[in-house]
């Protein structure tokens, strides 16, 4: 991250620039409280702040916003107030409050010199001219002594400007090297009783939490994750716990640290120990950078962060398949961790509705209709479909007898009827071999249709592409279109698998009117960008193919970050003209 901040520097963008968030967002200050588990907002900006402290005396909480830093009632009772920092107004996310209250450590660019590298300085609590502490830069502060003597910091340093923690005397003189292993050494902290010094470290090709003495001596790797970096320990005064921020493998490399991404809020006991995932939430860069611990060690401070066009963009009606999330969602277990936090950044990120997948055993997500229901409804969306699969065998092909295969749909009904559920589709079939075959499978969808309008549930069937080949003449999708009731059977076409079989989906909506109320809205990545689907003709066509939903489908992004892939759908979907 100090390669990207460097770097934003030396171009000089703008003030807000130093914020290092690529894009406008809002931002909420929080507190998470250990004893019930739980955060709340102490109060929500319309722009970009970062990187909360708690002072010592336990009235504010200080942070960084448009280059000042600014303090804050805990309880948000009061405006914000600016923390005067005379003429050094470029001040960064990093900052911490002295021991004694009386003084604030901080980062921040040097109008005075035309590199715009990161100094340290200290100012009094209650405002002044900064004094400049480290003569050479780049130089990002996360730590000063108990005893306020001494400040611990990153440092770019030598030919190769590598990274690693440094230490010198708050007073001045000379700055002392205290690691020199490969790659980036970051984020120094002291323990409370200033014995040791926390810090991260991607020496062993992967971003984890040390600890060493404050001599630098004694090097201890304290976190193990296989598949999350971690920055930033945090430990608390008492000196029993350690709060870090982790990143997911996939999001950044070991050695990046910025903005917007989903991250996790993580704790080990000081002596080390398993992880304890404490929360989900969308943030990065400016989340946690410095301690921000209070005083009883029972509540810490962070920020998260929502995309400013989350909130602006024009509101619309989609849902999303859930199968988009099976990485997150896929198991009982999964979704028993992950679903409160996934589905509370589905909403953020525009989507209304949900069509689920994984129907087995009267279960979705190991969970009944109900329980199921109110995991979906609590997070504010509503469940609008469902994907179930039940093909016929060879056997029940060839004899046309599916009287077991249709008897396995009455349990399946009376679930989504008991969860509310408007829509209920068959995901997929087998390619058919002949045009008997597909006779055979017309009337077996036919068959769950009425059984399902029997129950107020209307009953669908999903394309992929092979339904579009030519068999005797004729093809899947037709066969199942002419020789199915209207009142029974509608046809989900996925738009994506559409254009793929080499057929236009518009041609179809208006050689089947009315007969898809459901669509899947998908393209080869993300909404949009492969230029294969004409997305405007297919919206505007949507009245005449007796369209009255669409969901949003991504079976992979562009990275490994699907989440990611379904915020820039749903805001391409929001902002389309269409």
């Amino acid at each position: 991250m100090k390669r990207i901040c460097l770097l934003l520097a030396l171009i000089a963008v703008s003030v807000a620039a130093w914020a290092q968030h690529p894009q406008p967002s809002h931002s909420y200050l929080e507190i998470y409280d250990l004893a019930t588990r739980t955060h709340r907002v102490v109060k929500e900006f319309p722009h970009v702040i970062e990187a909360p402290n708690w002072t010592p005396d336990g009235k504010w909480l200080v942070f960084n916003m448009d280059g000042k830093l600014w303090k804050i009632s805990p309880d948000g009772s009061s405006d914000p107030v600016e923390i005067p920092t005379g003429d050094i107004t470029q001040c960064n996310n990093d900052h911490v409050v002295t021991a004694d209250g009386k003084w604030i450590g901080l980062s921040s660019n040097d109008p005075a010199n035309r590199r715009y590298n990161s100094y340290v300085y200290v100012v009094p609590f209650e405002g002044g001219q900064p004094r400049k502490v480290t003569a050479e830069g780049p130089s990002y502060l996360h730590g000063i002594s108990p005893d306020g003597k001494t400040a611990a910091y990153c440092a770019f340093r030598g030919p190769e400007q590598e990274q690693d923690v440094w230490a010198m005397p708050l007073k001045g003189g000379k700055e002392i090297r205290l690691t020199d292993a490969p790659g980036l050494d970051d984020g120094p902290e002291y323990s409370p009783d200033g014995k040791h010094i926390w810090f991260n470290s991607v020496r062993t090709g992967r971003m984890q939490v040390w600890k060493m003495r404050s001599n630098g001596k004694q090097q201890t790797q304290m976190t193990f994750d296989e598949d999350m970096n971690s920055w930033f320990p945090h430990i608390s005064l008492d000196n029993q716990k350690v709060v870090y921020i982790a990143y997911h493998d996939y999001e950044v490399a070991p050695d990046s640290h910025i903005a917007d991404l989903n991250v996790q809020l993580r704790m080990i006991p000081a002596g080390g120990g398993k992880p304890e995932v404490l929360l989900d939430f969308f943030g990065g860069q400016g989340s946690l950078n410095v301690n921000s611990w209070s005083p009883d060690s029972k509540q810490f401070a962070f920020v998260s962060y929502r995309l400013s066009e989350e909130i602006t963009a024009p509101k619309r009606e989609m849902a999303v398949q859930l199968y988009s999330v099976r990485t997150l969602l896929g198991t009982p277990e999964q979704f028993a961790r992950n679903h409160g936090y996934v589905f509370s950044r589905l909403v953020q990120m525009g989507y209304t509705a949900v069509e689920a997948f994984g129907y087995e055993d009267g279960k979705i997500a190991g969970l009944g209709p109900a329980d199921y229901r109110k995991a979906v409804e609590s997070a504010g969306l509503t469940f609008l479909s469902s994907h179930v699969s039940h093909p016929l065998s060879a056997q029940e092909l060839a004899s046309g007898d599916f009287s077991k295969a249709l008897a396995w749909w009455d349990d399946c009904i009376a679930y989504h009827k008991a969860a509310g559920v408007p829509y209920l589709v068959m995901s997929w079939s087998q390619p058919l071999q002949t045009k008997a075959q597909m006779s055979v499978m017309a009337a077996y969808l036919d068959a769950i249709g009425a059984k399902c309008r029997a129950e107020g549930i209307r009953f669908g069937y999903h394309c992929h592409s092979h339904e579009y080949r030519q068999v005797d003449g004729t093809t899947m999708i037709d066969t199942f279109l002419t020789e199915t009731k209207p009142e029974n059977v509608f046809l989900q076409m996925d738009v994506y698998w559409a254009v793929m079989a080499g057929v236009s989906p518009v041609e179809y909506m208006n050689k089947y009117p009315g007969r898809y109320e459901l669509l899947h809205i998908k393209d080869k990545y993300e909404l949009g960008e492969s230029g294969m689907v004409g997305f405007d003709a297919i919206f505007r066509n949507f009245q005449r193919a007796g369209t009255k939903g669409f969901v949003v489908e991504l079976e992979q992004a562009s990275t490994p970050n699907i989440l990611q892939g379904l915020r820039k759908s749903a805001l391409y979907l929001r902002n389309a003209s269409f």
